[in-house]
């Protein structure tokens, strides 16, 4: 045998006994490698597959574009139809592109097999039904309860009020050939509507108390963000819908404005459409919620009408009195070069948001992200708004007159918002360790991270396995 040959041989040995887990040593199963010169990457160092496609996902993001041009020369269109019109032409494109090419009906994490036995009851659906309005009427309760979102079109959550008032129909009729459609070909037809209308029908015995519970915990989710988030939508729809593009021509403070504000509005349609599109149809529903309080405080506090309170009493982090802009004004290539790094760095956490496709949602799991830029970091989003908040608020600058130490009070009030984040991204990878895919994932992004480096320098950072973990 040439030597030529015999490196090939070597190489091709090695390769398979890399690839090999340790628990099928000894079977007959090797892996086949291309007869070349150079070790192809194994197997077992592949992250696992995504629960999305980001190239279906940029093809929502363009019709979303095309969405805003439509709306740019339809100015009578209602703010109602706008958003309509907005979710429909990112959710449609990626909706009809997976199931052509993806087919997430078919994937085991839907719960749905259209081979399955399952016997179809009438009552087990009307019962489901049941669990399924009281829901609705739990989160209608609460908004009428809470001052914060009294029913009114003249308050902050006027035009969400109007939203839910035009799908009501929709939603509450439409959930009956769902429900009886669905339940034919669930693996587990017993979900946590059914179990909520065990409750409330008094049948405690069957009851399966953190069914219910996790049930709850989605909604509360879905309460919270999606009024929120439809709010900031629609402002921000308005807003381009109106913005007078000549007067960005030569004016780098307008468009930097233009595209700062362009960028979060593309991202908050993306997580409006990411809370109704919670089905379990498209693979899209939710798995599991956060079920620790820490988890839960370290999200909502970061949200309104949250954030205003916690912040403006406690971590004060953004009235030191200086801006960028006003400190970089003199220097116009600095200036225009801090202001592009800024956009960049949003634009990551943008990126990062379009990975999620029609499945963005906070405290939840609704399936594993390994593309896009959650190939290089685990927490993308969170590390990118992190560093903008530094070069946005210049913390490290104060205005004349007050002392250091006043400096060094504003970076530690920043600190602890940079902290909350870190906690909020433990709590979710805690959250999420409960799925082996995600497990598999962290473990190879140990090494794989553009941040591992980090985790050598401090090993009490890098993600630790669940006990009983065995890796591939």
């Amino acid at each position: 045998m040439g030597k030529k040959s015999l490196m090939k041989k070597q190489r091709r040995e090695a390769a398979e006994v890399e690839a090999t887990p340790e628990s099928s040593k000894g079977a007959k199963t090797p892996l086949t490698v291309p007869e070349t010169d150079t070790i192809p990457v194994s197997i077992a160092d592949k992250l696992p597959k995504s629960c999305t496609n980001i190239w279906i996902n940029l093809v929502g993001l363009i019709g979303l574009l095309l969405a805003f041009y439509f709306l740019r020369n339809n100015p009578n269109l209602s703010k109602l139809q706008a958003n309509v019109i907005t979710i429909a032409s990112y959710a449609l494109p990626i909706i009809l592109l997976e199931i052509f090419f993806l087919k997430p009906i078919r994937n085991a994490s839907s719960g749905i097999d259209f081979k399955s036995n399952q016997p179809f009851t009438v009552v087990r659906v009307l019962q489901k039904l049941f669990g399924f309005y009281a829901t609705i009427g739990l989160c209608f309760y609460a908004y009428w309860l809470f001052p914060e979102y009294h029913f009114s079109f003249q308050n902050f959550y006027g035009e969400y009020w109007r939203f839910l008032l035009a799908i009501k129909y929709w939603v509450l009729l439409g959930a009956i050939p769902y429900f009886f459609l669905v339940d034919r070909f669930m693996t587990e037809p017993e979900d946590g509507y059914w179990h909520l209308g065990a409750v409330l029908t008094l049948q405690f015995s069957k009851v399966d108390w953190v069914k219910v519970k996790q049930h709850l915990l989605g909604w509360l989710v879905k309460f919270f963000f999606l009024a929120l988030m439809y709010i900031y939508m629609t402002n921000d729809i308005q807003y381009i819908r109106e913005v007078n593009f000549t007067s960005l021509t030569g004016h780098f403070p307008s468009q930097y404005e233009f595209f700062y504000r362009s960028i979060f509005m593309i991202d908050v349609v993306l997580a409006t459409t990411g809370y109704i599109l919670t089905l379990r149809i498209f693979d899209a529903h939710i798995r599991s919620t956060e079920p620790t309080m820490l988890g839960w405080v370290a999200a909502i506090i970061c949200y309104q009408p949250f954030w205003h309170f916690f912040s403006s009493q406690y971590i004060p982090y953004d009235q030191n009195g200086i801006t960028w802009g006003a400190w970089l004004s003199g220097y116009e290539h600095v200036y225009k070069m801090w202001g592009v790094s800024i956009l960049l760095l949003i634009l990551i956490y943008l990126w990062a948001t379009v990975t999620f496709g029609v499945r963005f949602s906070n405290l939840t799991h609704r399936g594993i992200l390994t593309n896009g830029p959650y190939r290089f970091c685990k927490h993308p989003a969170y590390v990118a708004k992190n560093l903008s908040w530094w070069m946005i608020n210049v913390p490290f600058l104060i205005r004349e007159g007050v002392n250091d130490w006043d400096r060094l009070r504003y970076c530690s009030m920043l600190l602890l918002v940079n902290l909350i984040y870190f906690i909020r991204a433990k709590t979710e990878e805690n959250h999420l360790s409960k799925d082996p895919v995600y497990v598999e994932y962290a473990v190879k992004m140990n090494e794989k991270s553009m941040f591992s480096w980090v985790g050598f320098l401090f090993p009490f950072l890098k993600y630790k396995p669940p006990p009983g973990y065995q890796r591939s």
